[in-house]
């Protein structure tokens, strides 16, 4: 249960997120299969610094880190929805010129940094931290979950930003980190 929750918190954080606007605006740019290339791979390789920065965080004491873990999730809850917006994409990114490999380079730079200390980012160490011994899971989980969002985008970026708003997907995010939240407290509660 845990591990569907977290894949959708991610998917579902990840839909209206800076990353995906940045997809979006360069899909209508070069051709999407490109984009997408170059977007995994940074969304992969981001996850994998967060696998890292997760599994030396769980060397901190038990007890008190899954505390700072709910916080976290709590927080961020409570940023996803105060930072919801029903505001339009930015299709002001800049266009790539180049050859496959270089436009995907490009898009691999864009998204990297864009994806750098990202809430998703920061979702995944926290997950990281609780779940360090299954990693591979929850990197395959967390992955799939960015590849698969940032995938959507590229597809049908603009019929799910017509049929739903940013503000929701984030909303939806935001009341799926607070059910995380809730599941770990609860999980230290009844251990107490």
């Amino acid at each position: 249960m845990i591990w569907l929750l977290m894949f959708l918190s991610l998917y579902a954080a990840e839909l209206p997120d800076k990353t995906s606007l940045v997809t979006l605006a360069l899909v209508g740019r070069h051709r999407g299969v490109l984009v997408w290339a170059g977007a995994s791979t940074a969304l992969i390789v981001q996850t994998v610094v967060a696998l890292t920065a997760g599994r030396l965080l769980a060397l901190v004491p038990k007890r008190p880190l899954v505390w700072v873990e709910v916080i976290l999730f709590l927080g961020f809850a409570v940023w996803m929805w105060h930072e919801a917006s029903d505001a339009e994409p930015d299709r002001g990114a800049p266009a790539l010129r180049g050859r496959p490999l270089r436009v995907m380079a490009q898009v691999f730079a864009l998204v990297f940094l864009a994806e750098f200390l990202d809430l998703t980012q920061m979702a995944t160490v926290a997950y990281a931290s609780h779940y360090a011994h299954h990693l591979w899971l929850l990197g395959a989980a967390a992955s799939a979950a960015l590849v698969l969002a940032n995938g959507t985008v590229v597809l049908f970026g603009d019929t799910v930003l017509k049929r739903i708003s940013g503000l929701w997907l984030q909303r939806g995010a935001a009341v799926l980190f607070g059910v995380v939240a809730i599941i770990l407290g609860l999980g230290q509660v009844v251990t107490l």
